[in-house]
């Protein structure tokens, strides 16, 4: 697992294997970040595309994926290992640049994180050779 990947977790609250975008990668005493993706579009500061741009996961009812910025849920590698963490692929770079430019609109997460996720983001895009 790398960041820039979305994996499949199981999340014990919602009781069902969810998709996430992986951010931020755990080391020993610290957890790894994720961003949740959800199918409602209608939820507060998602960034909502058209399914068929993240192929690997299934389609939606809604036809929507929504990248939620609302949160980062944490995981330990351990819970990474225990919820059956599964890379499923990376997140499309036209993408990545779209989380970037919505990211400065979210105001529901806190200003020195939504700093740190937008520097991540652009950490993750791939300079064309000239």
């Amino acid at each position: 697992m790398n960041p820039g990947d979305v994996v499949r977790i199981f999340a014990p609250v919602a009781g069902k294997k969810k998709y996430h975008f992986c951010i931020c990668l755990p080391a020993e005493g610290v957890a790894g970040k994720f961003l949740y993706l959800n199918s409602d579009p209608n939820h507060k500061d998602c960034l909502s595309i058209d399914c068929r741009r993240i192929p690997f996961i299934p389609e939606s009812e809604t036809g929507f994926t929504a990248i939620s910025f609302s949160l980062t849920p944490r995981y330990t590698a351990e819970k990474l290992e225990l919820y059956e963490a599964t890379v499923l692929g990376t997140m499309p770079q036209g993408v990545i640049e779209e989380m970037i430019e919505f990211i400065d609109g979210v105001r529901s997460m806190p200003r020195p994180e939504r700093a740190e996720v937008k520097a991540i983001l652009s950490g993750l895009i791939q300079v064309a050779a000239p």
